[in-house]
């Protein structure tokens, strides 16, 4: 649970986790499924390598279990790690082309909305995986990226597809916004493609 104490052992070993883990992925509570998966993402913060072992034999065994791997990996999906990425079928950045990446009216203001459009062109049929990652201005004057999904897509050779997508820059009670110059990438299946300021 977010509100319970970490146990520091479990976090430096794991592997006792697991078999409770291999029970739990077919329970019929979906509310159950979601802790295992939650769990898994817990995991990968600190043993990435053993998730990546574990999505393998877990990955297409039924809907479920590959529910529950998809959502317990995807922190290792936003970090771009490529072997996760693949299993899921976002391999090869480079067989996508972007075009005409913009913003918007700029600067924003806090509490304004940041427009920025693309478009992308599949050089071969690939699965997409689209994202975009902000550096945020800390307190500090330091910056931290924060990724955010856009959408995952099947195309086909020569298939386009534009996108036009605002973010908002309105204090949170999960984030606070500080003025200064922050920096928008375009990542395609874990790879930036390009990134403006």
């Amino acid at each position: 649970m977010p509100w319970a104490v970490a146990l520091a052992d479990f976090k430096k070993d794991p592997s006792p986790i697991l078999p409770i883990l291999e029970q739990l992925k077919t329970d019929l509570s979906s509310y159950v499924r979601k802790s295992v998966a939650n769990n898994i993402n817990d995991i990968s913060k600190t043993h990435p390598g053993l998730v990546v072992e574990l999505a393998k034999y877990w990955l297409g065994n039924n809907k479920h279990t590959d529910w529950i791997i998809k959502h317990g990996c995807r922190t290792l999906l936003k970090k771009g790690n490529q072997e996760v990425l693949s299993l899921f079928g976002h391999s090869g950045g480079g067989m996508v082309e972007v075009d005409g990446f913009s913003l918007g009216a700029v600067p924003v203001s806090i509490g304004g909305n940041l427009v920025f459009s693309f478009s992308i062109e599949a050089k071969q049929s690939t699965k997409v995986r689209l994202e975009y990652g902000i550096d945020f201005v800390k307190a500090t004057k330091k910056t931290s990226q924060k990724i955010f999904k856009i959408s995952e897509i099947s195309l086909k050779e020569g298939q386009k597809k534009d996108y036009i997508k605002s973010h908002s820059f309105a204090d949170l009670s999960t984030r606070k916004h500080y003025p200064g110059i922050h920096s928008l990438a375009l990542i395609v299946n874990g790879k930036q493609a390009c990134a403006k300021t």
